[in-house]
């Protein structure tokens, strides 16, 4: 990726920083030229598609210093969110270089990096675009270059060492390899110093599961750690040198530490350890192809491992400590009589999920309700018995069912329904659901090796209901994930994270998940405006009324206002974080729905809220 610094060196370009003490390390992605009276005119909610962009503002000897002024100081309260830095294309006379110097004085309070080009601003744009396309060429080639690389290092018989000196030159750092215990196994050159000392907390955070990866400055340089294998780490890499990591080379380190924990299990790892490994793995796929309606395929495969699949199902979701987690899978095993299918969460390292035949779960309930009441740290949450079909709908339930477990005395909690949306609107949104979705499902990819449609509808489910957590479900990186949402935005034409956009996606999918509706395409607005739909908004709220409306429905207005970002709902509120935190907290309580994680009911009362608020009678409620 470009960065700053490469372009000033360019001389082709005629860059020069006005702000050197403003510069950062951000890298640049694409150029854009936006008039300073058009930025002006950008709803906030379009910001985010500046990220990583440097933005050409045009200056021409009549331009009033007013607008630009103002259009520097809006782009320098971006920073922050990813915003590289502006261009000021300008060909101005010398008795307006106090413009000039104004702007530059404006960027340094913002700590926004301004540059300047006095050419004319398309041409200053073609210019660096061709600079980011070379260089996003020259990037993916080394990259393909590098991991050809690591592929033959790794392929040698001393392969695991020759691996990581491979990656210590590469990165010109130091490459330190951790077991399980925090113990060094490798380090090259040499082990750095008191690094492990200073970087203690964020390997005990990867090591744990309670992070998928961590970085942190330390007083000698900055460290990157990275997870070796996948269920319950068994062990970590450490990278750590002088100067900040680019995101080429945090990509490197991924792909790398992936390919030592492959390397890992083949050759280093102990033979119990992978086949434990492999049958997590296996039980993980088989919940992965439940969630995602392959029944099949599902069965064919616990067959094999055991106990088969029954067709009716209650799925319990059972929280405790990490450590612990080994424990409480052997109480599932014995409480179910070894009938039940039992999974470690792959998304939350603290959950472990149970799918239990229907006719055996009475003393598997009760067994767990005494577990949760004997330890502490220990939550379940209990589905309704369900179809084997509908097993991501129990997942759930039982999700918002443990949402209640958590504030309640004995720390267990059953699902209590209200009602399903997407199947009292199915009959007639059945062709709004398809219509919706015609962007996504209508993809073909050009390049064979592209996601196609399926995929990315995967993946738009996954995020929905997991959010970041996306990554861990689907096995793959976070870097793909992020890669594949921006790939869904460019197709719907819509920023994700926009509550409303998640929203319909949301419906959509599950209608779509049933029986054909038949009909032609109605407004959504249609399809909410029956009298059904207002019961189950009526049903869905009606818990708030019960309590305090006004405490309780203004702060779930405002939170699904704000795109459910607590920082921002907390200053809508005028309180704190966490005052904002223990009013949704309380929310989840009463409702008996998960909002803060995901699978959440947010979506469900966004579209409440939206019918009880067209209400006449409810106009100013809340």
């Amino acid at each position: 990726m470009s960065t700053l610094d490469a372009l000033l060196k360019r001389p082709e370009l005629g860059l020069r920083l006005l702000t050197p003490e403003a510069a950062h390390p951000a890298g640049v992605e694409s150029a854009l030229v936006i008039g300073a009276a058009d930025l002006a005119g950008w709803p906030a909610s379009d910001l985010d598609a500046l990220q990583r962009v440097l933005v050409i503002l045009p200056l021409s000897p009549r331009t009033p210093p007013g607008p630009i002024l103002a259009a520097v100081r809006r782009l320098g309260r971006l920073g922050g969110e990813g915003v590289t830095g502006a261009v000021v294309a300008c060909g101005l006379p010398e008795e307006r270089e106090s413009t000039l110097q104004a702007l530059t004085a404006s960027a340094c309070r913002e700590q926004l990096p301004l540059l300047l080009a006095r050419d004319e601003p398309s041409r200053v744009g073609a210019r660096i675009m061709k600079v980011v396309r070379d260089e996003r060429a020259r990037a993916a080639a080394r990259a393909v270059d590098d991991y050809r690389e690591m592929h033959r290092e790794a392929a040698r018989p001393d392969g695991l060492p020759r691996l990581l000196r491979w990656l210590a030159r590469r990165v010109a750092g130091s490459v330190v390899l951790l077991d399980g215990a925090g113990a060094v196994l490798h380090a090259f050159p040499g082990l750095p110093g008191d690094v492990l000392e200073q970087a203690a907390g964020e390997v005990d955070r990867v090591l744990t599961g309670r992070a998928g990866s961590a970085a942190a400055d330390l007083a000698s340089g900055v460290v990157h750690v990275e997870p070796i294998g996948t269920v319950g780490s068994a062990g970590v890499l450490v990278v750590t040198r002088h100067k900040r990591f680019s995101p080429d080379t945090r990509s490197l380190i991924g792909d790398a530490s992936r390919l030592l924990g492959l390397h890992w299990i083949a050759e280093g790892g102990a033979r119990g350890r992978r086949a434990e490994l492999a049958e997590a793995q296996t039980r993980e796929a088989v919940l992965h192809l439940l969630m995602t309606g392959h029944l099949d395929a599902a069965r064919r495969v616990a067959v094999v491992l055991g106990p088969s699949l029954a067709e009716e199902v209650r799925v319990y979701i059972v929280e405790c400590p990490t450590e612990a987690r080994d424990e409480a899978v052997s109480h599932c095993e014995r409480a179910s009589g070894w009938r039940a299918w039992i999974v470690r969460c792959p998304v939350y390292t603290r959950h472990i999920i149970v799918l239990a035949p229907a006719s055996d779960t009475a003393g598997l309930g009760e067994s767990l309700r005494a577990h949760a009441g004997r330890r502490g740290g220990v939550n379940v949450g209990v589905s309704d018995v369900v179809a084997l079909r509908e097993v991501a709908s129990a997942y759930g339930q039982a999700f918002h069912a443990l949402a209640v477990a958590r504030g309640s005395a004995e720390g267990y909690a059953r699902f209590s329904p209200r009602g399903d949306l997407a199947a009292l609107v199915r009959p007639r949104g059945y062709a709004w659901a398809r219509a919706t979705l015609e962007p996504l499902s209508g993809y073909r990819p050009k390049r064979a090796q592209d996601p196609d449609a399926a995929e990315l509808t995967v993946t738009l489910q996954s995020w929905l209901d997991f959010f970041g957590g996306a990554a861990r479900q689907l096995k793959i990186h976070r870097n793909t994930l992020a890669a594949r949402l921006r790939h869904i935005e460019r197709l719907f034409g819509r920023p994700l994270q926009d509550l409303e956009t998640q929203s319909r996606l949301h419906l959509a999918l599950r209608v779509l998940d049933g029986p054909d509706g038949g009909g032609d395409p109605v407004a959504l607005d249609v399809l909410l405006d029956d009298p059904e739909v207002r019961r189950w908004a009526d049903t869905q709220v009606s818990p708030l009324l019960q309590q305090d409306p006004e405490l309780y429905v203004k702060t779930l207005r405002v939170w699904l206002a704000n795109d459910a970002r607590i920082e921002a709902t907390a200053a809508a509120l005028g309180i704190s974080v966490p005052g904002t935190r223990k009013r949704l907290t309380r929310v989840e309580e009463t409702l008996g729905r998960s909002l803060l994680s995901g699978p959440s009911a947010r979506y469900d009362l966004w579209f409440a809220l939206r019918v009880h608020g067209a209400r006449p009678e409810y106009a100013t409620g809340g």
